[in-house]
C-alpha cells in the first residue's frame, strides 16, 4: 500500500479515537489510571504468558528434532513480532525476520518459510475459533439489541465459511492458488514468474507438512487457541485492578474483536488509532463504561510499546550487521 494511503488511514484512525476521547470523561480516566500505582507492571504479565504459549505453538510448526533451544526460539519470535507491530507490512515483515534468524541456526529458508505459513494458518484457525466463541458471548450480551444480534449471527456464519475456505486453499496450495489467480487475471508479475519453481517447492513442503504431521498442526492450533483465550485475561485483570470489574464474557467479546480491528488496521503502524477506536466501540457494545475502555486502550498501547522495544533490542542483539554498523567495523568476509 502506498505511503499516502497509509498516512490517510493513520490520520483517520487518530481522528476517530480523538472523537471518542472528546466524549469521554478524561478526568475520570486519569483518576482511574492513578489507582494502579505500583501494580502497573502486573499488566505486562498476561501478554508475556501469551508470548510463551504462542512460541510453543510455533515450535510445533518447525522441523521435528530441531536442535535449537526454546529460549532461542522465544527470542526469534519476539523479534519478529516486534517488527510486525512496528512496521505496516501486513505481518510479512515479521515473518521474514523469523525466517532470516532461523537460517543462522541451520534451518533452510524453505523450511523457515514453511513454518511461517503453517504457523500463521494455525494461528488464524485458532483466532477464527476464538472469534466464533466471542460471537456467542456477544449474542448473550446483546439483550434488546437486534442489530447486534443479527451482526453476530453473520459473524458466526461468515467465520465457518472463512475456515472452510482457508482449509480449501491450503489443500490446493497457498502459493499455487495465488499463481492461478494471477494467471486468471492475465497479470504479469515478473517477481512471481522468476521465482515460480521456488514458490511451488515451498508449497509442496507445506502440503507435505499437513499430510504427514497433522498431529503437530493440531497441537500448534491448540496452543494458539490457548494463547487467544489467555489474551482475554489482560482486560479482565485491568478491569479489576482499576476497580471497574467486568464479566468474563465481556472481556472475551472485547478482546476477540479487538484482534479483528487490529487486522483491519494492519497497514497502519501499530494499528495506531484503529485499535484504540475499536476497543472503545466494542466496549460500548459489550456494556463497558467508556472510562474503562479508554483506560484499557491507553494501557494496552503502553504494553505494546514496551514489548515492541524489547523485541527490537533482541533483534539488535541477534543481528551482527546491526552491531557492526553501530561500531563502524567492517565485517570479515566468509570463507
Amino acid at each position: 500500500m502506498k505511503l499516502f494511503w497509509k498516512a490517510v488511514l493513520l490520520l483517520a484512525g487518530l481522528a476517530l479515537f480523538g472523537w471518542y476521547l472528546s466524549s469521554a470523561d478524561l478526568r475520570s480516566v486519569g483518576e482511574v489510571l492513578l489507582r494502579l500505582g505500583w501494580l502497573a507492571p502486573l499488566i505486562l504479565v498476561p501478554y508475556l504468558i501469551v508470548y510463551v504459549v504462542d512460541c510453543l505453538g510455533w515450535r510445533f510448526c518447525l522441523p521435528a528434532g530441531l536442535k535449537v533451544s526454546f529460549l532461542t526460539l522465544f527470542r526469534i519470535r519476539w523479534s519478529g513480532e516486534a517488527v510486525s507491530n512496528a512496521l505496516p507490512s501486513a505481518y510479512v515483515g515479521g515473518e521474514s525476520v523469523k525466517v532470516y534468524l532461523l537460517r543462522k541456526y541451520g534451518i533452510a529458508a524453505s523450511l523457515g518459510a514453511t513454518s511461517a505459513v503453517v504457523s500463521k494458518t494455525a494461528q488464524t484457525v485458532a483466532q477464527m475459533l476464538f472469534i466464533l466463541l466471542a460471537a456467542g458471548a456477544f449474542l448473550k450480551l446483546a439483550g434488546e439489541k437486534p442489530g447486534l444480534r443479527a451482526g453476530m449471527m453473520m459473524v458466526l456464519v461468515g467465520g465457518v465459511a472463512v475456515l472452510a475456505g482457508l482449509f480449501w486453499i491450503q489443500r490446493r496450495g497457498l502459493f499455487a492458488s495465488v499463481l492461478t489467480l494471477v494467471n486468471a487475471l492475465h497479470l504479469k508479475v515478473s517477481w512471481l514468474e522468476t521465482r515460480r519453481a521456488k514458490i511451488l517447492e515451498v508449497d509442496d513442503t507445506i502440503t507435505n507438512f499437513y499430510r504427514n504431521h497433522r498431529s503437530r498442526f493440531c497441537a500448534s492450533t491448540g496452543f494458539y487457541f490457548c494463547g487467544w483465550l489467555l489474551d482475554t485475561t489482560e482486560i479482565y485483570l485491568v478491569s479489576h485492578l482499576l476497580g471497574l470489574p467486568i464479566l468474563w464474557s465481556q472481556a472475551l467479546a472485547v478482546e476477540a474483536f479487538t484482534g479483528v480491528a487490529k487486522m483491519l488496521g494492519m497497514w497502519v503502524p501499530g494499528s495506531l488509532g484503529i485499535q484504540e477506536s475499536g476497543i472503545v466501540m466494542l466496549g460500548r457494545l459489550a456494556g463497558l463504561p467508556d472510562t474503562l475502555s479508554v483506560s484499557y486502550a491507553l494501557l494496552r498501547r503502553g504494553r505494546e510499546i514496551v514489548f515492541t522495544l524489547v523485541g527490537w533490542l533482541l533483534l539488535y542483539g541477534s543481528h551482527d550487521s546491526l552491531r557492526t554498523l553501530r561500531t563502524g567495523a567492517v565485517p570479515a568476509e566468509k570463507q
